[in-house]
């Protein structure tokens, strides 16, 4: 077993929550990451209990200048934590208080949607979810959340009352549109750079069932699905969010087979107007057809996502408006017929809700984008990761005629790390005023590990 640090010792000192370090029975499964391509090897990791301990370990953190990691489930950790820094761990912090009246819940930094949904649902209110449902509610809201209610209600950012902060002098703040208005506002898209999100007061939907479910179309017409998608999105309402994924298939199946097509689509009301609203997909004949009318309760499992941990390397960009000159570039970029490495290539649809500034303005820009790329893939080794990324590097390239240079700070990934690449995510602007709330909020930079504004 190592020697015990200095942090480790003045932790346990402290803290009512239990501390681990490096040799100790805990502190391998306390460390790991849904995203196991972050491995973190830090010197000191607290299971946070309460507000009060995060407090606490954040403020012996910045007493002896350690840089401080945060993580609940591990899906959006951009760096792994280093030897010589703290990982708090919040995922202990989980309660959901839901206000029916008020439409809205009291969400702990460590909980996820499906927590959330489980509590909410019984009172036909749904939260801002995204796709999958064990993902950390903080960490994707921090992000922006691109929701699959988006389209009607915006990005989960948008919907946000209140925070609970434990900011880099250990101190607990509450923000709001009214206290610490600079500190909200940098927050809701900021990520982890200006401190532990501890509890959350989110906006609720009066969502009682969706329509929902996939469209799937085989590599003989999933080029001409696409190009029909596209221009369906024209065509839906606000109540409709959808995706298009190019699912890319593993040998020994031919080329044109390993890709196809499958569109993800979460319409907001009744069957019937959700018919009415699919009407124009179904009309390219899927090769299979899952949609129909769903509770809310069941929204965490209407569209597949990963369930297990694994080594994922994704890259991620905004498209403007797509034409058929657009799809066809895309087309020949990852379609049928186009060897790549397994994975998916999401193109999602934006527009609505998603354009439009919430009343509490926060730092989520790029807001004109017509559509989201985003590209996943497995890997099987360190090796193996540093190729796809390289893919991906080519990819963009090759699309970056139809590319705004934009992104989203959710999308970004383990690639994602530079400083141009972080602030591309941002309005130029709005990059300048996150960098001075970072320098006065965090001066030592202790919430580095992570998509770091420096």
């Amino acid at each position: 077993m190592e020697p015990t640090s200095n942090l480790v010792t003045r932790l346990r000192d402290i803290l009512e929550s239990p501390v681990t370090a490096p040799g100790e029975p805990g502190y391998d499964h306390d460390r790991a990451s849904f995203n196991t391509l972050t491995d973190h090897r830090p010197q000191a990791i607290v299971r946070a209990g309460s507000a009060e301990d995060v407090a606490r370990a954040v403020g012996v953190a910045g007493d002896l200048r350690i840089p401080v990691a945060v993580q609940a489930t591990g899906h959006g950790m951009g760096l792994s934590a280093p030897g010589d820094s703290l990982l708090v761990d919040v995922r202990r912090l989980d309660e959901v208080e839901v206000d029916p009246d008020g439409r809205t819940a009291r969400v702990g930094g460590g909980a996820t949607w499906d927590r959330v949904v489980a509590a909410t649902a019984p009172r036909q209110l749904a939260p801002p979810i995204g796709s999958t449902g064990d993902v950390g509610v903080a960490g994707y809201i921090t992000g922006g959340g691109v929701s699959f209610l988006g389209r009607q209600y915006g990005y989960a950012a948008d919907n946000v009352r209140e925070i609970e902060l434990i900011t880099p002098d250990g101190r607990r703040r509450r923000l709001t549109a009214h206290e610490e208005p600079e500190l909200f506002w940098a927050v809701r898209g900021g990520k982890s750079n200006f401190g532990v999100v501890t509890s959350l007061v989110l906006d609720l939907m009066p969502v009682s069932e969706v329509y929902a479910g996939t469209l799937t179309f085989g590599g003989g017409s999933a080029a001409r699905a696409f190009h029909g998608f596209l221009a369906w999105t024209r065509t839906v309402s606000d109540a409709t969010t959808s995706v298009a994924v190019f699912r890319r298939l593993p040998p020994p199946m031919d080329p044109h087979d390993r890709c196809e097509l499958v569109v993800n689509v979460v319409h907001v009301g009744s069957a019937s107007s959700g018919r009415r609203e699919l009407a124009g997909l179904r009309a390219l004949s899927p090769d299979d057809d899952t949609v129909t009318a769903h509770p809310v309760a069941r929204i965490n499992a209407l569209i597949p996502g990963p369930t297990r941990p694994g080594a994922f390397v994704s890259a991620s960009g905004l498209f403007g408006e797509l034409d058929a000159g657009g799809a066809d570039r895309i087309l020949r970029a990852v379609g049928p017929g186009v060897v790549l490495s397994p994975g998916l290539i999401e193109v999602r649809h934006l527009g609505g809700h998603f354009s439009k500034a919430p009343a509490t303005p926060n730092a989520i820009a790029n807001r004109d984008a017509g559509f989201a790329l985003y590209i996943t893939n497995p890997a099987a080794s360190a090796a193996h990761a540093d190729a796809i990324a390289a893919e991906h590097r080519t990819l963009l390239t090759t699309l970056a005629p139809d590319l705004t240079g934009g992104r989203i700070p959710t999308f970004l990934g383990t690639s994602d790390v530079a400083p141009d690449a972080v602030a591309s995510a941002y309005a130029p602007e709005g990059w300048v005023r996150l960098r001075e709330l970072k320098r006065r909020w965090d001066p030592h930079n202790l919430f580095r590990v992570n998509h770091n504004i420096r």
